[in-house]
């Protein structure tokens, strides 16, 4: 079939890219026209593609399965585009936008128009801004990680307190949600510092953070190691008599853990615990709530137990 010059000056006038021009009859697609660009695109010169289907199966040996959907499009008549990689004739494989378009006259469509373009080089600067990206996004968890977290005890730290402290607050301040301070010290570790110095110190920064992470790591408690013998932990709690019961039972399982310094001695944790619970308001702020949970603390290393003397409501 010979195509008319009106048809090939307006298929030569849309694009630059790569052409293929086929018949469309009965499911058939023979090749009748190809442009330059596509045999410099894909190696293969006109003489070897007339007459060849559309989808050229030396052209289509990656992705099978995207090709079977171009033959199914081709099928159905429906112009579409495609992203796919696609053999040349050297065996390089390329990403190649294919778009496929019709031509139509009194009986149906007549003709159909494949315009391929070489996108190889925007898949790759996109292929490498998806690495770095999620490199990026890596590193800034990583970093994160570090910032916020305490690298003895893998508590969280101040920084995060101050960060994620604050969205809690704000959260609990809009739904008015029963927040909860806890302040954790251990009173004999001075004690304990001197006696073991800081291999015994740190074992006993180790024990009660394993204790803490074991009662209070839902996704609503933050858990923090403020300094040397002292802890903080917020969370959200809707039953205050849940937070002091978890919170006794925590610190009778921290009495309970045993020591051994290098001399091969036994010492056990004494560890005192305020806690203060709120419903907060726009004037609340996390340093008052953990300043009043400290204040309990003395109150509590006079008492065997948590009680209503070491725990206010408000």
């Amino acid at each position: 079939m010979v195509l008319s010059a009106e048809l090939l000056a307006s298929v030569c006038a849309a694009t630059n890219d790569g052409i293929l021009v086929a018949g469309y009859d009965a499911g058939r697609c023979p090749i009748h026209y190809v442009n330059a660009p596509f045999s410099q695109l894909t190696g293969y010169s006109a003489e070897e593609l007339l007459g060849q289907e559309l989808v050229y199966v030396p052209l289509t040996q990656v992705e099978p399965d995207a090709w079977e959907s171009v033959r199914q499009a081709l099928r159905d008549g429906v112009e579409c585009s495609f992203k796919l990689r696609t053999f040349s004739k050297e065996g390089r494989v390329f990403w190649n936008q294919l778009r496929l378009s019709y031509v139509s006259g009194p009986s149906g469509i007549t003709h159909v128009i494949a315009i391929h373009k070489d996108i190889s080089q925007q898949e790759h600067v996109k292929n490498v801004l998806d690495k770095v990206s999620l490199l990026y996004r890596e590193m800034s968890r990583r970093l994160e990680f570090t910032n916020e977290t305490d690298p003895l005890t893998q508590l969280k730290n101040r920084c995060h307190l101050s960060t994620r402290g604050e969205f809690m607050l704000g959260a609990a301040k809009r739904e008015k949600l029963r927040l909860h301070a806890l302040r954790v010290e251990l009173g004999n570790f001075k004690l304990l510092n001197s006696l073991g110095g800081a291999t015994l110190s740190d074992q006993c920064h180790l024990r009660v953070a394993e204790v803490i992470k074991r009662y209070f790591s839902r996704a609503t408690d933050i858990a923090v190691r403020m300094s040397d013998g002292e802890f903080v932990i917020l969370c959200v709690e809707d039953d205050d008599n849940r937070i002091w019961e978890r919170a006794e039972q925590m610190r009778q399982e921290m009495r309970a853990v045993q020591l051994q310094d290098s001399a091969g001695r036994t010492h056990e944790v004494s560890v005192n615990i305020g806690i203060y619970s709120t419903t907060p308001n726009k004037l609340t702020t996390i340093e008052e709530m953990i300043q009043n949970a400290a204040q309990l603390v003395f109150q509590m290393r006079n008492g065997p137990e948590i009680n209503e003397q070491t725990r206010i409501q408000s």
